[in-house]
């Protein structure tokens, strides 16, 4: 496996080239690190036949108990099951051509996973493929000021989404769990400055500064 760092506007994600899956030996480790993987995005060869690839990589990821989320996972499983959110991405879709063929196998695959088109000799939909691992992970950047001064907004905390201030607190600086009184959002659900409790949900993009 072969790791690297890929910037989404102001955060990075690190993505990790594995060898292909395949009924062969496969190391026991490249095991665990899918496993513990927040994303999991399976590569297809437009070229090939992506169906079996599509449906020879579900079964091993099943042997492996890694199945996608939402799934329905076999009730013989005598260990418990890993459930990942799956993306599959489409390699080679170079022209208008390929796109149809692209459509065709979305049509066929009859798959509920979320499914894009790519073609990483032409470049094409690199940008989009990156925003939906954003968006599948289902995270949001928030922001931090001290009282007084400005936020920077070139380093973003990131946190699940549905996090509390609480949450972000803690990730700032260990004592605020315990005490902090109360912060100041600057975002798009509150007015600027608005005083809000260690509870509230935070949004994508909001500003907080801390009292304690």
């Amino acid at each position: 496996p072969t790791p690297g760092m890929v910037p989404y506007e102001n955060i990075q994600f690190q993505l990790i080239d594995t060898p292909p899956i395949s009924n062969e030996y496969t190391d026991p480790l490249m095991v665990d690190l899918l496993r513990r993987g927040d994303l999991l995005v399976i590569m297809l060869d437009l070229k090939a036949d992506v169906l079996q690839q599509l449906e020879d990589t579900l079964a091993i990821l099943g042997e492996w108990r890694i199945f996608p989320e939402r799934a329905d996972v076999p009730e013989d499983l005598k260990k418990p099951p890993f459930l990942k959110r799956i993306l599959l991405s489409v390699n080679k879709v170079d022209d208008e051509d390929d796109e149809e063929d692209y459509k065709v196998f979305v049509e066929l695959a009859g798959t509920t996973l979320p499914t894009i088109a790519v073609s990483v000799n032409r470049g094409r939909n690199l940008s989009a493929f990156i925003e939906k691992i954003y968006e599948m992970l289902d995270i949001i950047r928030v922001y931090t000021r001290a009282p007084g001064k400005e936020p920077d907004f070139t380093s973003p905390f990131v946190v699940p989404r549905a996090s509390r201030l609480e949450d972000l607190g803690e990730k700032v600086h260990k004592d605020f769990k315990e005490k902090l009184k109360y912060a100041r959002i600057w975002g798009k659900a509150v007015y600027d400055g608005q005083m809000v409790q260690r509870d509230y949900v935070l949004q994508e993009g909001d500003v907080a500064e801390f009292h304690v």
